[in-house]
């Protein structure tokens, strides 16, 4: 897992292969063919209505535009296998109580997680329930 300031993004590009591109088309506010990117905008949940998931292959890369999320990110061992993700995504659900590191995700800054990290995202601040946007950048890996 990596968390940096936007800004920064481009320097991760020998442990991150298309961070630089990413950080060039969210500059541009433009999508970029190299790998797909979903544009997200949510208000955070309560615990009890999150999910964890791991990928196998994917890097997600997740670019906050606006407003903050907690993250919970472990390792997928601590967890219950659930369901492969919808639409033959790379990876699957997992069950289990928030645990791991809790990370603030807020506007400005990034967060990587690689394949193989679980990761529990929308989670409320200590301001409560809040709203992000953000981008989410599937790098394969």
């Amino acid at each position: 897992m990596i968390l940096d300031r936007i800004e920064n993004l481009a320097r991760y590009e020998a442990v991150l292969p298309g961070a630089a591109r990413a950080a060039e088309a969210w500059y541009a506010s433009l999508p970029c063919a190299s790998f797909e990117i979903r544009e997200k905008a949510y208000v955070t949940k309560e615990d009890e209505k999150r999910r964890f998931e791991v990928h196998d292959h994917t890097a997600d890369l997740m670019i906050a535009r606006s407003g903050s999320e907690v993250i919970h990110i472990c390792p997928k061992e601590e967890l219950t296998p659930a369901e492969p993700l919808a639409g033959g995504a790379d990876g699957r659900k997992l069950d289990g109580t928030p645990r791991g590191t809790a990370v603030l995700l807020r506007g400005g800054w990034f967060c990587a997680i690689f394949p193989g990290e679980a990761h529990m995202v929308a989670g409320r601040t200590e301001e409560g329930e809040t709203q992000i946007e953000k981008w989410v950048v599937k790098l394969p890996l």
